[in-house]
Order: C-alpha cells, then sequence, then structure tokens
C-alpha cells in the first residue's frame, strides 16, 4: 500500500496562527532572535501529526514548544515530532504541561538539535535526528517528569 501524501495543511496552519507561529515556505529562512516571531516550514508533519494523534495533542505539542521562555528556537520538524513522541509515550507529561514546560526551560534545545544532527547515523546514513532528540529529551526530562522515590527501605 502506497504512502498518504498529506497536501492539505489548512488545519496545521490555523492551528500555528492560533499559537502566533508563521508557517514559512521551505525556500524562506527562519529568523530567530529576541524579537522574531516562532516560525516553521513543519506545516505537512503538524498536519500528519493532527490526522494521526488529534488536534489537542498537536495544540499541546506546539504550545510547548512555542511558550518556552527560553530564547526562541527554530521549530523543526524533528524536534516537533519528538516532543509528540513523548507526549504519546509518557501521556501524563502532556496532562502536566505546564511542568514539562518548566523543565524544556531548563534545557538548551537549539543544543539538543545540534547535538542530534552531529549524532551518529547507521551504516553511512544520515542521523535520525527526531530518534535522537527524543532520546536526549527522555533522559534529560525523566528526573524532572519522573522522579523516583528517595529514601525507600526495603
Amino acid at each position: 500500500m502506497p504512502a498518504v501524501t498529506t497536501t492539505d495543511t489548512r488545519e496545521a496552519e490555523s492551528l500555528c496562527a492560533e499559537l502566533s507561529i508563521e508557517v514559512l515556505h521551505a525556500s524562506k529562512r527562519i529568523r530567530t532572535g529576541p524579537c522574531s516571531p516562532q516560525q516553521t516550514h513543519s506545516a505537512v508533519r503538524i498536519q500528519k501529526m493532527i490526522n494521526l494523534r488529534g488536534r489537542e495533542h498537536a495544540w499541546a505539542v506546539l504550545y510547548a514548544l512555542s511558550e518556552m521562555e527560553n530564547p526562541p528556537i527554530e521549530l523543526k520538524s524533528s524536534l516537533i515530532g519528538a516532543v509528540s513522541d513523548l507526549f504519546s509515550n509518557y501521556p501524563a507529561w502532556e496532562r502536566r504541561l505546564g511542568d514539562f514546560l518548566n523543565a524544556l526551560d531548563l534545557l538548551d534545545l537549539d543544543e539538543l538539535q545540534r547535538l542530534a544532527w552531529s549524532g551518529p547515523g547507521i551504516d553511512g546514513a544520515s542521523p535520525k535526528t527526531r530518534i535522537l532528540i527524543t532520546g536526549y529529551l527522555q533522559v534529560l526530562l525523566m528526573p524532572v517528569m519522573e522522579p523516583q522515590e528517595q529514601g525507600v527501605f526495603l
């Protein structure tokens, strides 16, 4: 069965507009800086996320990435997909969106994205940045989002 191509991204673009995220054509350069609006080239990724997991899930992912107090970051497809994967694997994190946002503010997401881009590939292929970012975020956020009880004796 052939893969389904997503061409209608109106719902994704509407959701981005609702969250003040500017959707750019792939040929346009994303601007980041204190005065720049949040921008993305990832309308197709966002639309696929809406189709697969629902608008509420996509809203939570984009809200978490666009409302951080960190300096504006590039909302790349791999980062959006990584946060979506985390929310799918840890549904409580999506329900605790405020705590998740506070935890994200402790991280340098630009640096994580750079690490993922320079990460290892398999058999000479380029690195799977979404998988690497998901793993990095999981390892870094797990102690904050899922703290283990301490001082418990058997």
